[in-house]
């Protein structure tokens, strides 16, 4: 079997391609054609059929001489045209003309000369033309002329029949030939194709047999690969609210067997409606394409585990038309533990700079309320004596006693206390210490609502109580650089966490303090700090203005990166910025982003959603 198969091949492989065989087929069919035809050509015998047209042209001649005399010996024009019109009908005339004696043609149809005299040779352009001239004599030696002239085209033409009929039947025999070879071709081709589409089918059947077994070995390397790494592997039906699909770290590490995760209704025990809206709402409306999300999950020991979800969404015909999720959850609980310690660290850090500042700014009310203290109870001594004087008096008053001399010693009294003083200014040292106290209570509660501890969950703020806190506790940062300006606009409550926003706030009221430092440095003059707050859209905007130097334009593109600072070693971390843009974009899904210009100052802007982050991975 395999011997024929191999000699079927190797005779289809030593015929001629099927184009060169049909090129040379029309080739011979065009040679033998010509040939055949030229033969026929050369073989015609035309001397019968010239023969007949001489005898037609002398018939013509003598008809029409006889007919002639008349009109030429009277010059009758018309009775001339009479004669020749009979020709007019025969095809093969080509012309025929009538002339007096002297030349003047008298009648002519078709092709003739102007003028013809007896012994005049006539040339015709036309070479397939008889012509025939007869003298016709008038009497007194008087001469007029006869011109006939008869084609003999159409002896060319039966020749050319005469060629044409062999070449055509040579044509028509080679073209059954042509047929013939063509269907033989045809037949091979077809086997050819059908031997081609074989093994083009076997080698298909391998090559699916070969990739499929890749995919199965590529598939389980991949596993492999993933399920040996700390992210979990997932295929999370959304419809049904089960894991098609989970790697072995998901139990390992959240302590649920997989016979649960796989279990119709798990994603309400993971993450139930009621404790994480946001992450389900996500979820539930994800679309096609890729997304992040970030939530909190209780493991099956009620320990809480933060973790990042990269997946991707599908929904097919292979999914049944449910929506599934593929992707990793990447457990990041550590992660934000230490951004956690870190924001916190960062936030000690600023309330231990501002210590110092905040105890000499309470220092200050705290001394006049002592001072004025101090005025009060030396007050009170001496009313207490010029009471005791006036009680004197009145039991003086009261026993009939020396009423003159009681009344003298409580007017010495009075006057050794100066009375008039001490009435006058107590009240103004009272209100003096009441003041005193009012600011220092304020102080001490703008201290407290800046380092109380962060809730775990988003409130409802009063950006503008906000950012007045932290510009009274901020006081000692610039005051002796900069006149502080304010202009809050009439903006809602802000669903946000306030002790993070703050410390935005913070970090930025110092970094223009200290922009304003560099520039009044050594001066008596004073900088100026603008804060205002208005509503754009469905989001607040916070703007803090410096009349600083500018930020150079070098250094504009690395400002928010980590532990980058121009400042001098000692005076700041580079970390204000960072956790400044963590806090505003990632916590909250807002924008923070500034405009500069160097020599007059910059201007940061702070954007946060009113109704809170809209992705569930801010909201985490």
């Amino acid at each position: 079997m395999n011997d024929a198969n191999a000699v079927d091949r190797g005779q289809v492989t030593t015929d001629l391609p099927l184009q060169t065989q049909l090129m040379g087929s029309l080739a011979l069919v065009f040679i033998l054609s010509a040939i055949a035809g030229i033969v026929g050509y050369a073989t015609f015998d035309a001397t019968s059929l010239e023969n007949s047209v001489r005898a037609k042209a002398t018939m013509y001649a003598s008809n029409l001489s006889s007919q002639l005399y008349g009109p030429i010996a009277v010059n009758d024009t018309s009775y001339a045209e009479e004669v020749i019109a009979p020709l007019v009908s025969d095809r093969n005339v080509y012309g025929v003309a009538v002339y007096a004696p002297g030349g003047r043609q008298l009648a002519g149809h078709g092709t003739y000369p102007v003028t013809l005299v007896s012994g005049d040779k006539v040339t015709l352009a036309d070479d397939r033309v008889l012509v025939t001239l007869r003298d016709i004599e008038i009497g007194e030696g008087a001469v007029g002329q006869l011109y006939l002239a008869l084609s003999t085209e159409h002896i060319a033409s039966a020749r050319f029949r005469a060629a044409q009929f062999p070449a055509m039947t040579t044509a028509v025999v080679l073209l059954f030939v042509i047929l013939l070879s063509l269907a033989h071709s045809f037949s091979v081709m077809m086997s050819e194709i059908v031997r081609l589409f074989e093994e083009r089918r076997q080698m298909e059947r391998t090559e699916k047999v070969r990739l499929e077994k890749l995919v199965s070995e590529r598939t389980r390397d991949l596993t492999l690969v993933v399920e040996g790494t700390q992210a979990i592997p997932f295929a999370l039906d959304v419809e049904d609210g089960h894991f098609e699909y989970i790697g072995p770290q998901g139990p390992q590490r959240l302590g649920f067997s997989e016979d649960l995760w796989k279990q119709i209704g798990f994603l309400d025990r993971l993450i139930p409606r009621d404790r994480n809206g946001q992450t389900r709402d996500r979820i539930d409306g994800s679309t096609a394409g890729s997304f992040e999300i970030e939530t909190s999950v209780l493991t099956q020991d009620d320990k809480r585990v933060d973790l990042r979800w990269v997946a991707s969404c599908e929904q097919s015909d292979s999914t049944g038309q449910h929506k599934v999720l593929r992707g990793m959850m990447l457990d990041v609980t550590d992660q934000r533990r230490l951004e956690n310690d870190l924001a916190q660290a960062q936030k000690l850090e600023s309330v231990g700079r501002l210590a110092a500042g905040v105890a000499h700014e309470i220092n200050t009310p705290v001394q006049f309320v002592s001072d004025s203290v101090s005025f009060v109870r030396e007050a009170m001594d001496d009313l207490s004596e010029i009471v005791d004087k006036y009680r004197e008096l009145r039991n003086a008053t009261e026993q009939g006693a020396d009423i003159a001399a009681a009344a003298k010693a409580a007017e010495e009294a009075e006057d050794d206390a100066d009375l008039d003083y001490i009435l006058e200014n107590a009240p103004v040292a009272l209100d003096r210490a009441r003041d005193g106290l009012g600011r220092v209570a304020a102080i001490v509660r703008s201290m407290k609502e800046f380092a109380h501890p962060d809730r775990k969950e988003m409130a409802q703020v009063d950006i503008n109580q906000a950012i007045g806190s932290t510009l009274v506790i901020a006081t000692n940062e610039y005051k002796y650089v900069a006149e502080v300006e304010t202009e809050f606009g009439a903006i809602p409550p802000v669903n946000c966490y306030a002790g993070e926003i703050n410390q935005v706030v913070l970090n930025l009221i110092v970094n223009a303090a200290h922009a304003i430092g560099d520039v009044v440095q050594g001066t008596q003059d004073k900088g100026k700090i603008r804060v205002t707050t208005r509503v754009l859209d469905d989001q607040v905007e916070i703007a803090i203005a410096d009349t600083g130097k500018g930020i150079p334009a070098d250094v504009r593109a690395r400002i928010f990166d980590p532990f980058f600072t121009t400042k001098e070693v000692g005076r700041g971390t580079g970390q204000g910025l960072a956790i400044a843009r963590t806090v505003v974009v990632d916590k909250h899904g807002g924008t923070l982003h500034f405009e500069t210009e160097v020599g007059k100052g910059t201007t940061f802007f702070i954007r946060l959603p009113i109704s809170g982050p809209s992705s569930a991975s801010a909201a985490a």
